[in-house]
This record gives structure tokens, C-alpha cells and sequence, in this order.
């Protein structure tokens, strides 16, 4: 095999070629500095428009914080108010119903007073009238029996007392109208426009009482039954609101109502709704408690 001598010779370092690649090599190097120039020029114009546009945003935030701190400020205010003002009409309120409880103690006590003279009235005429019968007998046999006969004093504790329906008693009532006629003549309570816990028809539950008292008087005992419930519920949705005790009268008015009626269930029934409520201790409620108690003793079935 022959070599051609021409392509076996090694070639000469060509001057064009090692210029070219001097002035590429001077040009690459030229434009990389420059890149990372423009690059460098580029990165600290954004960092200072970005500090420009930190600066007006932290401006608008501080802005919007501090209307929100007034905000926050006025609603906290206001709120104090409304709980101020709540807090005073409350206590206005738990303040009104002290009072009523305290009248209605206070008659509960005197009408517990009045009962007992009126026993022990009656008991010293009983007693006299026996010893004025005793005393004009002559017969012995007849003074043993009669003797025997004389009049035990009473029972004032209303509990030991058997539970009797009062007669009617005519000609109690003074000359002129009678108290039917009277509650027939007042004119029935309007309602109100008071809401919220402890109203009854917008108004303040206690304000219904004398209203309770002309339907009973009228013999509307039906309706007067229907507004002790919805004091009932007042008083009950006062005492969740408030925390403060129930008021004992709608529902010992209604156990009386039940009692007259023979209805011992449904007296049961309000006074243990009474013994599941928060109720403040006193003579009111013993009696209901204790009342619950007789009627849930062991005697009965």
C-alpha cells in the first residue's frame, strides 16, 4: 500500500486560524463581563424598586392597621356601653323583682298570721260555747258525754290540715257590688312592648299579677291559668339569662288552681318544675318543696 507523502506530513500552525480564535476567545470574554454587568445593573434596580414598593406597602399596611385599630376601638366602646346599659337595666330589673319577692312574703306572712288568729278565734268561741252547754247540764251521764265532746284546738301547720274546700260564704260581701262585679269592671291589662328574657306580652312579668287576680275574680280561671304559664316561662328564661332565682308565685298561684280542680297530678307536675329551677331559699319555697314532698310521699301510689 502506498502513503501519499503530502497527507502524511503533519500541517503547519495556520496564522488566520490563530488569530480567529484570539479575537473569539477576546470577544467571549468581553461579552460575559458585560452580561454579568447588565445582570448586576438589572438585580439592583429591581432591589431598589422593590424597596420603593416595600416602603409604600408597608404605608398602606400601616394605614389599614390603624383604621382597624379605630375600629376596633369605637365597636369595643360601643360594646361597653351596651353592656353597661344591659347591666344596669338587669340589675334595675333583679331589683324590682327583690321587691315583689319581698311583698309577697311579707303578704304570705300576713295572711299566714291572719289565718292563725282567726283559728284561734274561733277555737276560744268553740270552747266557750262547749263549757256553756257543759255547765247547764245537770245530768252526770250527760256531762261525761258532752265532755267528751269538747272542741280539740287546731292544727296550724297547713299540712297537717285535711285538705277541705271552703264553703261559700254568703253575705260576706259588703252592701253595694261584689268583688266579681269590681274585677268585671276594670279594664283588662294591655300589653306591652317590652321584649326579651322576663317579658310576658311586653311587659315585665310582675306587672300580669293583678291581671292574674281580676281573671280569678271574674271566674276566667282558664285564661288566668294561661298567663301564669307564660309567667312561668319568664321567669324561667330570666333566671337562664341572668342566673338570679325564679319568682315561687306563678307557680304556687297555679298549684292552688290545680289543688281547687282536684287535680293532683297536674299540681305535681308545676311544682316539681319549680323544684328543678334555681329558686332562692325562703317561706315560699319551703312551703312548695315540702308541699311536692307530701303529695310524693310514701302514702301515695
Amino acid at each position: 500500500m502506498e502513503i501519499n507523502a503530502a497527507e502524511s506530513a503533519p500541517r503547519r500552525p495556520n496564522r488566520f486560524l490563530t488569530d480567529l480564535a484570539q479575537a473569539m476567545g477576546s470577544i467571549a470574554e468581553t461579552v460575559r463581563q458585560v452580561s454579568i454587568d447588565q445582570c448586576r445593573a438589572d438585580a439592583k434596580a429591581y432591589v431598589e424598586a422593590l424597596g420603593s414598593q416595600t416602603a409604600d406597602e408597608a404605608g398602606t399596611i400601616k394605614e389599614a392597621a390603624e383604621a382597624d385599630v379605630d375600629t376596633i376601638r369605637e365597636r369595643s366602646k360601643a360594646q361597653v356601653e351596651r353592656v353597661h346599659a344591659e347591666t344596669e337595666q338587669r340589675i334595675a330589673r333583679r331589683r324590682e323583682l327583690l321587691e315583689q319577692q319581698l311583698q309577697e312574703c311579707n303578704a304570705s306572712i300576713e295572711q299566714e298570721v291572719e289565718r292563725v288568729q282567726e283559728r284561734v278565734t274561733a277555737f276560744q268561741s268553740d270552747v266557750a260555747l262547749f263549757f256553756d252547754r257543759l255547765l247547764q247540764g245537770a245530768d252526770p251521764t250527760a256531762f261525761a258525754d258532752m265532755a267528751s265532746q269538747m272542741p280539740s284546738p287546731p292544727h296550724f301547720d297547713p299540712e297537717r290540715e285535711a285538705p277541705e274546700k271552703e264553703p261559700e260564704k254568703l253575705g260576706s260581701e259588703p252592701e253595694g257590688k261584689s268583688r266579681a262585679e269590681i274585677a268585671a269592671a276594670r279594664a283588662p291589662l294591655a300589653p306591652g312592648t317590652l321584649s326579651g328574657a322576663g317579658a310576658v306580652r311586653g311587659r315585665y312579668y310582675p306587672e300580669w299579677y293583678p291581671e292574674v287576680e281580676r281573671l280569678r275574680e271574674i271566674g276566667d280561671e282558664d285564661s288566668a291559668m294561661t298567663l301564669l304559664l307564660d309567667i312561668v316561662a319568664a321567669t324561667e328564661a330570666e333566671s337562664q339569662a341572668e342566673g338570679v332565682a325564679v319568682a315561687p308565685k306563678p307557680y304556687e298561684d297555679l298549684a292552688v288552681i290545680y289543688r281547687g280542680r282536684e287535680d293532683a297530678e297536674a299540681e305535681i307536675s308545676i311544682l316539681e318544675r319549680f323544684a328543678r329551677q334555681g329558686h332562692a331559699p325562703g317561706g315560699v319555697s319551703s312551703r312548695l318543696l315540702e308541699r311536692l314532698s307530701s303529695l310524693k310521699g310514701p302514702t301515695r301510689r
